[in-house]
């Protein structure tokens, strides 16, 4: 006789009733948790020895009890199934089999995939945890271990490239408080990140360090050769890596295409040094990574006929901007928005690259940075947001007068307010 199947509450309670036994017997096993079926009904996961086959979920439930472990294959199946539904979700009908993958678990795609991931409690919503990695046994750790240093032995073997110089810097520098990273020249997040105050600008920064750099090693170059990256010590500590700082990357072959375009405009122009936007500091350009002392931009307005290159980028006019290091971390210059007075924070930044958007604005903070260029009706709520930073920066409808233009990019000057510190008082506009 074939054997019956059971709905789910019957799953549901047995296994609650199966948790419940092993907890009362002192066990350390649990039932796989995956809503439906599971394919291997006869494994038990073992919760002192989680292996690299077992996935943890949590249920947004706070008296679930039907564990938090799925079985790798379980899961996987699990997931095909909540994949399939989102591909019927609003906005992800349009994005690839990879981005639906990558986005799922993410708040992107959670929130319109969450009614696929029930529960078997029948309370709450599954949802991978992302946070955790199962343990590795002892003898992985060795290996993993052993192989880290090997990894290590054979990068000082190669030629070595100049490091980025330790910060000698005082303590007062490290008293204000840090903007978390917000986005990099790649990045697709539409969210803005929590602001906080910059380094107080009464506390003494340290003398820098860079020597006069010195011309490329064929003495044709029009760019100088940055010696060290000894100029970066005023940043704070945590910020003087790779991470904050772009260096060269072997592997990052297309980040060469930006450079040569950088190069190739200043060169046209037959400059090598440029002048901040805001600030109007002159920065030295070199000819490899980190290119500045600060990051460069593109924009579609062209906000001072002094400071920008003129360039065509995609079928469209471009303008190529310049904000030094100091305006971005905000102990040279204060940048407040006019209509709500908030202050501007470009800290999250990478420096000695370049973001193909402009970055002031890419992060709205108030209804008139959203406001149509010709009518100055909203085009949108300002608690809404866009999927990408770019996308601030390119052409829009209006609904209301029908006018296709940048509305988000405003002009800077009648934008911000922009104050000098410490030294000079005032605004300048």
């Amino acid at each position: 006789m074939p054997q019956q199947r059971r709905g789910p509450n019957a799953v549901a309670a047995a296994a609650a009733v199966a948790v419940a036994a092993a907890d009362a017997s002192g066990a350390r096993e649990t039932t796989c948790c995956v809503p439906g079926e599971c394919l291997m009904p006869e494994q038990l996961i073992s919760l002192e020895e989680l292996a690299e086959d077992v996935v943890k979920v949590v249920c947004n439930d706070d008296h679930c009890t039907l564990g938090q472990f799925m079985h790798q294959a379980c899961f996987d199946s699990w997931e095909q199934q909540v994949l399939q539904f989102l591909r019927s979700c609003g906005r992800a009908r349009s994005w690839s089999a990879k981005q639906r993958h990558q986005n799922l678990w993410t708040k992107k795609g959670y929130d319109l995939a969450f009614k696929a991931c029930g529960c078997r409690c029948g309370r709450g919503h599954l949802k991978k945890d992302l946070d955790w990695t199962p343990p590795r046994p002892a003898a992985a750790q060795q290996v993993a271990k052993e192989e880290a240093r090997n990894k290590k032995k054979r990068q000082r073997q190669k030629q070595p490239k100049p490091a980025l110089a330790t910060p000698s810097r005082p303590e007062a520098d490290d008293s204000g408080k840090q903007r978390n990273r917000a986005g990099s020249a790649s990045s697709n997040s539409s969210s803005g990140s929590p602001s906080t105050d910059s380094p107080t600008s009464g506390a003494k920064r340290p003398t820098k360090l860079l020597e006069t750099p010195t011309k490329s090693p064929s003495g044709k170059g029009l760019f100088a050769r940055r010696q060290d990256f000894s100029s970066f010590n005023i940043l704070p500590r945590h910020k003087v890596n790779s991470y904050h700082i772009k260096v060269d990357d072997e592997e990052n072959h297309g980040m060469d295409d930006v450079r040569n375009m950088i190069l190739a405009t200043l060169s046209s122009a037959k400059c090598s040094r440029v002048s901040c936007l805001v600030c109007e500091t002159q920065m030295c350009v070199y000819d490899r990574y980190p290119l500045l002392d600060g990051t460069f931009f593109l924009s579609p307005r062209q906000h001072a006929e002094q400071h920008c290159f003129k360039l065509f980028y995609k079928n469209r006019i471009q303008f190529l901007y310049a904000v030094c290091m100091g305006c971005l971390e905000g102990w040279r210059a204060r940048i407040e928005c006019r209509a709500c007075r908030r202050r501007w924070d470009g800290s999250s930044l990478v420096l000695g690259t370049m973001y193909f958007y402009d970055i002031f604005s890419a992060t709205p903070c108030c209804e008139d940075r959203v406001k149509c260029n010709t009518c100055a009706k909203p085009l949108m709520q300002q608690q809404e947001r866009l999927n990408f930073f770019s996308d601030y920066s390119h052409p829009v409808t209006c609904s209301n007068c029908r006018c296709t233009d940048t509305h988000f990019v405003k002009s800077l000057f009648s934008t911000f307010y922009r104050t000098l510190l410490p030294a000079t008082k005032g605004k300048l506009y």
